[in-house]
């Protein structure tokens, strides 16, 4: 059998409901990244021209009153005649906070950040220096994004750029950064990256909120509306459970249920199912009254030959009876041929009461009566009969010390018992031990009871009988042995009619078997 998945046992309502959030969830999430993206490219766009900004002023214009390659006069840089141009551009008045120029040569190497509150640059420490001027190291060797030396360029400006990149800077954060190549000088400007981290980490939560929010809110409505749209189904499969759990009477069954009119409409998903079931419906009900119309033919059929067979057996039997004074006259073989029409008569008139008998129980005209019948009495006479008839089997008797005694009609409790104790006698190996026990059994709340247990250590009912075991015709013969007992053999209506009997009296029957033995328990109701 295959395996079924574990979504497929969702509910229809909770998978589309699933499906839907996964796709809202995808379709915001593209979104959500786009968006991310254009914001970043459009931060990133402005961080460049910023920069592209500081590296021509820097390199072209070192400012007003200042000629390039003459450092301002201060006297914090009168000791340092080696500050190259690029160094001064951090000395004018309105450089941006955070911006840094790093400049490095073969012997040496300084950088100066600015910051705000401070005269003065600040010089950066030297493992600062180290990251900038070694960017491709520090970048991983990733591509520049973009060389825009073009921008940063200008007239007379010289030198080759690598064009700007992201660089991780020791105790500074994340810088945007463009290098120069000034015949063995390098020089790297930079402007601090780490507002724009900022604010594209503010646009990713809040379009993973916006997006979490928008698929929860979406959901719950969808359940909604998606509840309210299966209402027509769940109608549909409601008439369905009602159609199933309805109970078929005695009477010929009527399946008057229908999935309303305009829920069975074909041309949509619900109207298909609905007119589907409907038919259905149409079918199962032709087929039950065919199915009760054929049980009552039959019964009819098995009542009436059984009533009319009654009188030419009884007949037989009858002449069969006037010819005993003079058997003793008569040949051997008509003596022997008398006693197998007489055997064969009685053998008959009995199937024919069985079948007469069964007809009533199952057409509900077995007339029963309510008187207290003491049971410890009427298994005590059982198995002295089967004492008797059954020599060859160890019969025990099991009863409690107290009487038992429980509602019914004395002859149908005592043909019911017969038929499990002679079953088990006569279907059963020879040295078979038979137990017959009896116990009233408390259940609170409910219809006290007594229970008849005959149980036997025989060969068991064949596992493909067990479902079938209190049905007509049914025996079991190939696995448990077959003896000639009291009524010439095994009709296969015992137990049918047993259950029967039974079930007249409100009680129960049940049986359990296995290659160990079999159990029959008969339930009575407590007097």
């Amino acid at each position: 059998m295959k395996a079924i998945p574990p979504v497929r046992r969702w509910r229809l309502q909770t998978r589309l409901i699933v499906l839907a959030s996964l796709v809202l969830i995808l379709v915001g999430a593209g979104i959500g990244a786009a968006s991310w993206w254009s914001v970043r490219t459009s931060l990133m766009s402005d961080l460049d021209s910023q920069l592209a900004g500081m590296t021509h002023h820097a390199r072209v214009d070192p400012g007003p009153g200042q000629k390039p390659g003459n450092p301002p006069a201060s006297d914090e840089t009168d000791s340092s005649t080696s500050v190259d141009q690029a160094l001064r551009y951090l000395f004018q008045p309105g450089v941006g906070d955070g911006a840094l120029v790093v400049v490095g040569t073969d012997d040496s190497a300084e950088g100066l950040i600015a910051e705000a509150g401070r005269e003065q640059p600040q010089t950066l420490p030297t493992d600062a220096v180290d990251a900038l001027l070694n960017v491709d190291a520090a970048t991983g060797g990733e591509e520049p994004d973009g060389d825009r030396s073009g921008e940063a360029a200008g007239p007379g400006e010289g030198g080759a750029s690598t064009g700007h990149r992201s660089v991780d800077v020791p105790g500074f954060g994340t810088y945007r950064v463009a290098a120069f190549d000034d015949e063995g000088t390098t020089t790297v400007y930079g402007v601090p990256q780490n507002s724009v981290d900022s604010a594209l980490e503010r646009t990713a939560y809040t379009t993973a909120l916006a997006v979490l929010i928008g698929v929860l809110a979406t959901a719950l409505l969808m359940a909604v509306i998606i509840h309210r749209q299966l209402r027509d189904l769940r109608d549909v499969a409601r008439t369905a459970r009602e159609v199933t759990d309805l109970e078929l009477g005695e009477g010929e069954p009527e399946l008057a249920l229908r999935v309303p009119s305009e829920l069975a409409v074909p041309g949509t998903e619900v109207g298909d199912v609905g007119a589907s079931v409907n038919r259905m419906l149409d079918h199962v009900g032709s087929a039950l009254a065919e199915r009760y119309r054929g049980t009552e033919q039959m019964r009819r059929f098995v009542a009436d030959a059984s009533h009319e067979l009654r009188t030419p057996i009884a007949t037989i039997r009858g002449w069969a009876d006037l010819t005993r004074p003079y058997r003793d006259e008569l040949p051997v073989q008509v003596q022997t041929s008398l006693g197998r029409i007489d055997s064969g008569a009685m053998r008959m008139s009995s199937l024919v009461d069985d079948l007469l008998l069964l007809a009533r129980l199952e057409a509900g005209r077995q007339p029963t009566k309510e008187d207290t019948v003491d049971v410890s009495a009427l298994l005590l006479e059982l198995v002295e009969d089967a004492h008797v008839l059954s020599p060859d089997h160890e019969i025990h008797l099991d009863l409690p010390p107290e009487a038992l005694e429980i509602r019914g009609a004395a002859d149908q409790v005592r043909q019911a018992v017969a038929v499990i104790l002679t079953n088990a006698c006569v279907h059963t190996p020879t040295g078979t031990r038979v137990h017959v026990e009896a116990e009233h059994i408390e259940e609170a709340g409910a219809q006290q009871m007594v229970a008849v247990r005959i149980s036997d250590d025989g060969p068991g009912i064949p596992e493909d009988i067990r479902d079938t075991v209190f049905d007509r015709f049914v025996r079991g013969d190939a696995a448990r042995t077959r003896t000639e007992g009291v009524r010439g053999g095994s009709s296969g209506l015992g137990l049918s009619i047993a259950a029967g009997l039974i079930e007249l009296m409100h009680g129960e029957v049940s049986m359990t078997t296995s290659e160990g033995g079999t159990v029959f328990e008969l339930r009575f109701r407590a007097a």
